[in-house]
């Protein structure tokens, strides 16, 4: 696709890092759904999903995760999305 054609499903995942206060930092996961009323691009809190563990804030920061972090990141990430659209097996 060369282009945003604006086009999504009606539900979705939002990822945000936040900073715990301690010098670690978590990543939270939320559910979040279409506003196809008004913008198919408009998203809304569903629900909280999950987050993990808390990790070094320089390890954030340097992109310095191990193998393995990245890789539960990205599994829970892609698990959720399939999840949502109804394709787990």
């Amino acid at each position: 696709m060369e282009f945003d054609d604006k086009k999504r499903s009606k539900s979705g995942l939002v990822v945000c890092l936040r900073d715990m206060g301690n010098g670690k930092s978590r990543i939270f996961m939320d559910d979040v759904v279409a506003d196809k009323d008004k913008n198919p691009i408009t998203w809304k809190y569903d629900c909280f999903y999950t987050f993990t563990p808390e990790m070094g804030n320089a390890e954030i920061d340097d992109m310095n995760l191990t193998e393995e972090q990245f890789q539960n990141i990205g599994m829970a990430v892609v698990a959720r999305l399939l999840a949502l659209n109804g394709r787990v097996k």
